[in-house]
């Protein structure tokens, strides 16, 4: 450990190592999800269910980009109603259909999806059912493409507990979720974890700011808020910031569903 002299000498100076840290270590971005879609050989109309779809962004690019159908799910009207104004402002109309259902009782046949996209959806829900369900729909041979944030050793309980319940969290544990996922009958076929990088990209292309939610998270500090609605705010703004520190780990899963024999 350095002395309190040294630790400000080390601040102080200029060094190879400052600089080091000034310089882009070439994070991915957002849009590297539809790589590692393309990746699992999609073909033009196969049948895609993007899960948690909200207003469609992920559907319609998936549509456009690979030229398959699409089924865009999710529980909120609310969310069903942009996206059917998405869908048809994209003049896709044709191609993606509109479900409002929850992961965990999808109106869908057995067997009858080619892909799941399923991106930030899967800390909300009851993983077990989830899964269950998504390994039900889709077709032997098939697979899911998760992108969920899950807590590292470096968030502390406090941390985890009060996050889970200002976040609507229910499942934040890998080990959890990949043992829901083999329950299933999914087999797990990669798993990627993105730590801090679309955050660092999203800094670097100035589309995201973290000075501005880390002084929203100042002023719930020292205002006089409380309520659903503080919580929600808090939430929303310790998210990318927890995920910079390291005491979350955004990942990105691939499950299989066994070929028939």
């Amino acid at each position: 450990m350095p002395t309190a002299q040294q630790l400000y000498e080390l601040w102080a100076a200029d060094s190879e190592f400052r600089e080091a840290l000034r310089q882009s270590l070439g994070p991915r971005g957002t849009d590297w999800l539809y790589d590692a879609f393309a990746d699992l050989g999609p073909r033009a109309d196969d049948l895609v269910a993007d899960l948690g779809a909200r207003d469609a962004k992920h559907a319609i690019e998936l549509a456009r980009r690979f030229g398959v159908r699409a089924i865009a799910l999710d529980p909120m009207s609310t969310h069903c109603d942009l996206a059917r104004a998405a869908i048809a402002e994209a003049g896709l109309a044709d191609s993606i259909d509109v479900v409002e259902a929850s992961i965990e009782s999808m109106p869908l046949d057995d067997d009858s999806v080619d892909w799941i996209w399923c991106r930030d959806v899967l800390v909300h829900v009851d993983a077990r059912t989830g899964l269950a369900e998504c390994a039900r729909v889709l077709r032997p041979g098939g697979a899911m493409l998760a992108y969920v944030t899950l807590a590292t050793e470096l968030l502390e309980p406090r941390e985890g507990a009060q996050l889970a319940d200002a976040g609507a969290i229910r499942t934040f544990d890998g080990a959890e979720l990949e043992a829901a996922a083999a329950d299933a009958g999914l087999t797990q076929r990669s798993v990627e974890p993105l730590g801090s990088e679309w955050r660092e990209r999203m800094i670097e292309d100035g589309s995201w700011s973290p000075a501005d939610d880390l002084l929203t998270i100042a002023r719930l500090h020292r205002g006089d808020f409380s309520g659903d609605e503080a919580d929600a705010a808090w939430a929303g703004s310790i998210w990318g910031i927890y995920q910079l520190l390291g005491k979350t780990c955004p990942t990105v899963y691939v499950w299989a569903k066994a070929s028939s024999t």
